[in-house]
């Protein structure tokens, strides 16, 4: 065979293999690019490039969003406690402040949305305003658009055929297909992960998990920027929509640590800032589960410092129904945060 027919015939090869995982890519559109999946149940993983197809191609009303302190929540609780009759979740593990925002305008632009549950975690709030968990890149925001023509690299990516055939041939746990707890972590745990004494142990032995604190990224002023430009711009233009907006209430030793490394009182200051700004938008409800004391000092709740068990997530649907920890004035901001900090004083040393 002649160079040049071996180089041509090399050539083809490749584009006709391109244009092969292209097809098998369109058809079973494992991120639900053009339909809302048929042909096999979807593997409800990689929530980044997911959450651009259910929010094109799903039917949905009410929105949770936010971080992993989001992923464990269950819709059909969401349906009974709160009266929710399409929900969907679309949160993303260590999401961003501006990866929530893009993904909910996203969200906006297909649907009509009349209840949004944002997770404020703190951490979402951190760094600059354009901050992605995962660096450049780690958002394909080619999928949250309405542009075809740069669907290209969704379709002929070995990634996407990767995962594709993983969804067809790699066995999954049920879990991972059912849409009632899409995105959980929960199962992914024994109950005995939760326990008190695997969460002094690993306070004692890291005594202080978190080194960034006195950042600047962590400062109060680019927390603030990240509220006035990924949060409010979202409230203000969807007055049409219920915003239970809601801090988590992490483990009492990760507000032990904020205190022992000083960033407790931004944290304060940062509250205040939020409320402040949101008691001007009446389709607001801000929560504070932070200040609940039988959650937080109760270690038998978290599997590490951070994350919570499930039934956290089920009681937090309940307290917003109730309405104990909703933020109405500045007394009860101020009350909260006393709370929180005679939490730290009376279950916080070990």
């Amino acid at each position: 065979m002649k160079p040049m027919q071996w180089i041509i015939n090399i050539i083809l090869f490749v584009i006709l293999g391109l244009l092969a995982m292209g097809v098998v890519n369109f058809i079973l559109d494992p991120f639900a690019q053009y339909a809302k999946a048929q042909l096999y149940k979807p593997v409800y993983d990689n929530e980044r490039y997911l959450n651009s197809g259910l929010a094109k191609t799903y039917d949905y009303k009410q929105v949770i969003i936010g971080s992993s302190m989001t992923e464990n929540f269950v819709l059909s609780e969401a349906k009974e406690t709160l009266g929710f009759d399409k929900p969907i979740k679309l949160c993303m593990s260590a999401a961003t402040a501006y990866e929530i925002s893009v993904v909910l305008k996203h969200a906006y632009e297909h649907r009509k949305i009349d209840t949004v549950i944002y997770g404020l975690d703190l951490f979402s709030f951190t760094g600059n305003t354009t901050r992605l968990f995962g660096g450049e890149g780690s958002l394909p925001f080619y999928l949250y658009d309405d542009n075809l023509l740069n669907d290209y690299r969704y379709l002929f990516n070995f990634d996407t055929f990767k995962f594709s055939v993983d969804s067809l041939i790699v066995p999954k746990e049920a879990v991972m297909f059912d849409y009632n707890r899409m995105y959980q972590w929960q199962h992914e745990f024994h109950e005995d992960d939760f326990n008190r004494a695997d969460r002094i142990s690993e306070w004692k032995e890291k005594y202080g998990f978190n080194p960034d604190y006195r950042k600047e990224e962590y400062a109060l002023e680019a927390m603030k920027k990240n509220v006035d430009i990924n949060l409010i711009p979202l409230i203000q233009n969807h007055p049409e929509t219920t915003f239970y907006i809601f801090y988590p209430p992490y483990s009492i030793l990760a507000y032990k640590d904020m205190q022992n490394k000083g960033w407790l009182n931004t944290v304060e200051r940062f509250k205040r800032h939020v409320f402040i700004t949101l008691a001007h938008y009446p389709n607001v409800k801000l929560y504070d589960f932070q200040q609940s004391k039988e959650v937080t000092c109760d270690l038998d709740n978290y599997k590490d410092l951070l994350h919570y068990h499930q039934r956290i997530n089920t009681w937090m649907l309940q307290e917003m129904k109730g309405g104990k920890y909703l933020i109405k004035d500045n007394f009860q901001l101020q009350k909260a945060n006393r709370a929180l900090s005679k939490n730290i004083k009376e279950c916080g040393n070990f």
